[in-house]
């Protein structure tokens, strides 16, 4: 750690999140949903126990408007740790969505020239608050991001990530086009699936840093206690289940006492399934940062008394 150092740092990153819903639509099995966005620039300031970074979308999508749509979304993030505890609240919501390969539904959709039914309506979000223990105390967040910290030699351990989230996706029309389905299922009309869970995820990670160059993964398997539901005219079903979850992060890069260059990216899988129905949405990021570490101190001048 460089409690002593003033850390300035760019990002340039990716924020995604498309879902899946599976299910006998009548001749097929798949409807895939998939957002069009911006690249994210960020810049941050860190010393001490204070850290600040401001984020904001790059002008132009990543894939041509006409062809995939245009999407909003909005990313807040905060991480703290207290005593053996490192937490992360997060919260998103991306609005815009394109069904990939509509014409499976039906060729009588207006679909866009890439062949994706476009809905600016459909709208997906996520709170979430987790809570990590590490049981081996040298393995800790704030060093394994690689900002304001890194490491020197090999570490790894078990451990235990608790989770709380608050999930979905709706729209005011449907989700889906099912007036052109040959199906009878109410969840097939849904303008709304949402979920309330709780859990554990207990996991591994390993990270080290070889002459400047600093890699490791985190990855865990766990389950959810889940209150789901879903509404479709006006009316609304819910149910009690267990969900998978799945932690995994990633990073590489080169990490020395003055300057890093990291590339890290973190999965968050979501998934709500009602019998056959099957909703599965993936949040992550692809970030890459550069930051400088600069010696800094705040030196106390005494007057002198003649």
């Amino acid at each position: 750690m460089y409690p002593n150092k003033m850390v300035f740092h760019t990002s340039l990153s990716l924020n995604n999140a498309p879902f899946k819903l599976r299910d006998n639509f009548g001749g097929f099995d798949k409807i895939s949903f998939k957002p069009n966005l911006n690249l994210v620039q960020g810049l941050g300031i860190a010393y001490k126990w204070f850290a600040l970074e401001i984020s904001y979308k790059l002008p132009g999508h990543i894939r041509n408007t006409e062809k995939f749509g245009k999407t909003k979304y909005f990313d807040l993030g905060l991480q703290f740790s207290y005593l053996n505890w490192d937490f992360a609240v997060n919260f998103d919501e991306y609005k815009g969505y394109g069904i990939k390969n509509a014409g499976i539904i039906s060729n009588n959709l207006d679909l866009s020239p890439s062949g994706y039914f476009l809905n600016s309506n459909i709208k997906s979000r996520s709170f979430g608050i987790n809570a990590y223990r590490f049981f081996n105390p040298e393995l800790r967040m704030k060093p394994a991001v690689g900002i304001v910290g890194r490491y020197t030699a090999p570490v790894h351990g078990a451990y235990l990530r608790l989770t709380t989230n608050i999930h979905g996706i709706s729209a005011k029309k449907g989700l889906i086009p099912f007036n052109y389905l040959n199906t009878s299922s109410s969840i097939h009309k849904a303008n709304s699936i949402s979920a309330f869970d709780f859990g554990a995820v207990p996991g591994y990670g390993y990270i080290n840093n070889i002459d400047g160059w600093q890699f490791g993964a985190f990855f865990g398997l766990g389950a959810v206690i889940q209150a789901k539901f879903y509404t479709f005219s006006n009316t609304s079903r819910g149910f009690l289940g267990l969900a998978p979850r799945i932690d995994l992060k990633l990073q590489a890069g080169y990490n020395v006492d003055n300057w890093f260059l990291m590339l890290t990216s973190q999965f968050d899988q979501k998934s709500i399934r009602f019998k056959e129905f099957k909703y599965n949405q993936t949040y992550y990021y692809l970030r890459l940062t550069y930051g400088y570490r600069f010696n800094y101190r705040i030196k106390l001048f005494k007057r002198k008394s003649i």
